[in-house]
């Protein structure tokens, strides 16, 4: 569903004037991906200089477009709309497209597992009613406002990803996301290098309530360490709470999960109601994510149980768990795609996923694992600390790149130790060389300052360049 915004519209909410009388179909910050009747906003970057691609802009059919300056050539161009800081502009339209918006706005955060369970609570909310949600992992200072501000008026449900690297970040994003509904999945260790303990983590996650409504609900994981901190700030907010979990007074409570045959089977209560239901993955992990999905389906009044059935229809986002067949020599080896990210839990989350795959043949169980950033102090404690989870979901061999990597790397036992380099490109040759018929293979390692796919990618995109015609599964 597609937002509108007239020149005089926009004008409006970001305090310029304008003579235009164009109307915008969406909101774009990049020249190059933006659809023809798009308003462009030419924000600043460290390298930069977003009015430089005004032109651009243009030139490939946008309607119009928010400059901090005139470039040559377009002094009277009645497109433009002059202000005096488009990153300000971008939130003052933001706040403009949340407040004329009658949609119900659910905002997910957590320490990891953000974008399956938005893209999950996406899903079942199309079952319901028109969803928009955040592209990719927009989850940032840019990525949430940019999101609101391309809510239609008409949306049924906003799905918002609120992400964090230091304090201070979520609270400005909640106050322009203004959620109805906000889901914590988990906190854990990620950026504790920044945050300093896991009490500051939760404290900055439970920025999230920061822009909502008294009897707005917050869905909260019971199993978690910080369920106390959360809860309590949930409370002080005058929020209703939903919990999820394991634990017995969870009010949507998993029962059993198993894996059979690549999928992944939930029982769960909610609302003294037992209910079976599945999904095309793999991951134990996933069982406690849908938990928090279905809280959220509890939270609009929706039926919980007609929801989850949606969740067949499920499909992992790119770089988080997808599994890949590739034709291998005579046989087949089996890739798994977790490259995006990674912290300490997302990790062993990932290796567990390993050890529940059987290779076929001779094959092996092989990790290919890069650093995991933002630990500080404990980051080689940590690093050293997955030689038990490796072991415990016997994998077979493990490569590992980073510097931080080299610390597991030195504690493996040699029969487990493959090659080791600081750069993915030195480490691909070694284990090209290494694969043979029968391998799973699972990839994951820390995204840092890559911007669409973490560098662990080129190692997935080395082993599917074996065979092309390789094709995703499990999916």
């Amino acid at each position: 569903m597609k937002t509108t915004w007239t020149a005089h519209e926009v004008a409006q909410a970001v305090g310029a004037e304008t003579k235009g009388e164009w109307v915008a179909t969406g909101v774009s910050k990049d020249s190059r991906e933006l659809n023809p009747g798009d308003l462009f906003i030419a924000l600043k970057g460290p390298k930069v200089e977003g009015t430089d691609y005004v032109a651009s802009a243009l030139e490939a059919g946008a309607a119009g477009a928010i400059v901090d300056r005139i470039p040559t050539g377009y002094e009277k161009d009645s497109r433009l709309i002059l202000v005096k800081d488009t990153f300000q502009a971008l939130n003052d339209l933001a706040k403009a497209a949340r407040a004329r918006s009658k949609a119900k706005i659910i905002a997910i955060t957590g320490s990891f597992g953000k974008t399956g369970t938005k893209d999950a609570t996406s899903l079942l909310l199309s079952h319901f009613g028109s969803v928009q949600a955040s592209e990719r992992s927009f989850n940032n200072h840019w990525g949430v406002p940019f999101t609101v501000s391309n809510i239609s008026p008409k949306l049924d449900f906003g799905v918002i990803e609120i992400g964090m690297n230091h304090a201070g970040e979520i609270a400005p994003l909640s106050r322009v996301a203004r959620p109805d509904v906000a889901l914590i999945t988990t906190i854990r260790e990620m950026h504790i290098e920044h945050m300093g303990s896991l009490e500051n983590i939760a404290a900055e996650k439970s920025e999230i309530f920061a822009g909502m409504a008294e009897g707005g609900t917050a869905i909260l994981n019971r199993d978690d360490l910080m369920f106390p901190k959360v809860h309590a700030a949930a409370k002080a907010k005058k929020l209703k709470v939903i919990t999820f979990g394991t634990h017995k007074e969870a009010d949507c409570r998993l029962v059993k999960c198993t894996i059979d045959e690549g999928w992944l089977w939930a029982e769960a209560m909610v609302d003294k109601t037992l209910f079976t239901y599945r999904i095309p993955v793999v991951g134990e992990h996933w069982a406690l994510n849908s938990l928090g999905v279905l809280g959220v389906i509890k939270a609009l009044g929706l039926d919980v149980i007609e929801a989850s059935k949606v969740f067949l229809k499920l499909v992992l986002p790119e770089g988080r768990g997808v599994q890949h067949q590739v034709n291998f020599k005579q046989g087949k080896i089996t890739i798994i795609d977790e490259s995006y990210n990674a912290g300490p839990d997302s990790m062993k989350a990932a290796l567990k996923v390993l050890g529940t795959l059987v290779p076929a043949g001779t094959g092996k169980r092989i990790a290919i694992l890069g650093d995991m950033r933002e630990l500080g102090p404990k980051a080689q404690e940590i690093h050293e600390g997955l030689k038990t989870d490796l072991i415990a979901n016997k994998v077979d061999l493990v490569f590992t790149c980073g510097e931080k990597m080299e610390h597991l790397h030195r504690s493996l036992p040699e029969k487990m130790r493959g090659a080791h380099a600081l750069e993915v490109a030195d480490l691909i040759p070694s284990v090209v060389r290494c694969v043979q018929p029968g391998d799973i293979i699972m990839i994951k390692g820390s995204k840092g300052q890559y911007a669409h796919r973490g560098r662990m990618y080129a190692f997935v995109e080395a082993l599917l360049n074996l065979d092309h015609k390789a094709s995703a599964v499990g999916i």
